[in-house]
């Protein structure tokens, strides 16, 4: 019932009523009375039939929407069962069928597209081909292919007969990855080398050194004394490097205090040589380790922080001292020497002992 038909038959009901009352009470109200309640009674048959007209005009226009749900979701069905039944109909692929499908060079992004839209394979795992580059294990129904990727594109497209084979492929291609690197770093170590050479005694011309530490690899080939003196650029003395008597060959060490330049003020009655290095070796020993040489030398090894036993030898006459990182004494003797001392190292990464010795030494280090 709508509003218009429930004033009316409301209003009805009571004039109705008030008529019926004033024809008892006879106070001529009887006819106004019956006459409102007539008019109301004709509002009321007016309201409800345009009720009745929108509650059906309304009724169709329901059924049509629900009509036009039902014609919208019917494509998404049907869509989705085309896509069921084009993956029942895709084989298993074969070696053939990913190989034609997966080259080297194609974008990881194609490789992806195409290995979903494409082919019917297992990806079992992913392995490290090294240098942080994976490879896609892409299981056939003949075989298995691996996909080598740096993330953004195939690099190298392989096939095997077995699992056991990629697992093999993978610790190779990890060590081939690891030799690589090594050796390029080599290269820009030695790229980065500082090498002079002379005869007698000598002030160098200027080196330029970066801030922090410098090995410096020399020899003499002479008789008499060979000192040498590390000036900064005043030309104030900062490190002895060397001082001996005769042949010589070994590493010192120096720390350098800023960028600029320095140079050597050498004495000698030979041939000399020094090579200057601000890197340390590419091929550094993980502690525990023992580690041995001749004469002055610098070592490097890497460990984690915490506390380390470190146990010297030295089968020598002259002088035997031991500095980490070129500046804390851990050993200061003369002649032979076998002792022992802890030490801590407060982080992660590679320290340097830096060794002055005339004869065979050895150093060990173990938690």
């Amino acid at each position: 019932m709508g509003f218009l038909a429930g004033v009316g038959f409301l209003g009805f009901i009571v004039f109705i009523v008030m008529g019926v009352v004033s024809l008892f009470k006879r106070n001529g109200r009887a006819k106004k009375n019956f006459g409102i309640a007539a008019g109301l009674f004709v509002l009321f048959i007016i309201g409800a039939v345009n009720s009745d007209s929108e509650e059906v005009s309304t009724e169709p226009q329901t059924k049509e929407e629900v009509s036009k749900d039902d014609q919208e979701e019917e494509p998404k069905e049907e869509k989705k069962q085309k896509e069921e039944k084009a993956e029942e109909k895709k084989a298993p692929s074969t070696l053939a069928d990913v190989l034609t499908v997966v080259k080297k060079d194609m974008s990881d992004q194609d490789f992806k597209k195409a290995k979903k839209d494409k082919l019917n394979v297992e990806q079992p795992k992913s392995i490290s081909v090294g240098n942080g580059n994976v490879g896609y294990v892409l299981q056939a129904t003949d075989g298995i292919v691996v996909a080598s990727t740096d993330g953004k594109k195939i690099s190298d497209v392989v096939q095997f007969k077995t699992m056991d084979e990629v697992d093999k492929f993978e610790k190779e291609s990890v060590a081939k990855a690891e030799a690589k690197k090594k050796e390029e770093a080599k290269k820009e170590r030695e790229a980065s080398k500082i090498a002079m050479s002379g005869r007698g005694d000598t002030a160098s011309d200027g080196l330029k050194l970066k801030a922090g530490w410098a090995i410096f690899e020399g020899s003499h080939n002479g008789g008499a004394n060979f000192i040498v003196q590390l000036q900064d650029p005043n030309g104030n003395d900062i490190e002895l490097l060397v001082n001996t008597i005769g042949g010589y060959k070994g590493k010192t060490f120096a720390q350098i205090p800023a960028d600029g330049e320095y140079f050597l003020n050498i004495k000698a009655d030979g041939a000399w040589n020094f090579s200057i290095y601000q890197s340390p070796p590419v091929d550094v020993a993980d502690a525990p380790v023992t580690l041995q040489g001749n004469g002055d030398d610098v070592v490097f090894f890497n460990a984690k922080s915490g506390t380390y036993k470190f146990t010297f030898t030295h089968q020598g006459q002259a002088n035997f001292i031991v500095m980490l990182n070129g500046e804390g004494l851990m050993v200061n003797e003369i002649g032979p020497y076998n002792g022992s001392a802890r030490q801590n190292l407060g982080t992660d990464g590679y320290y340097g002992l830096v060794i002055r010795a005339d004869g065979a030494w050895s150093a060990k280090v173990e938690e």
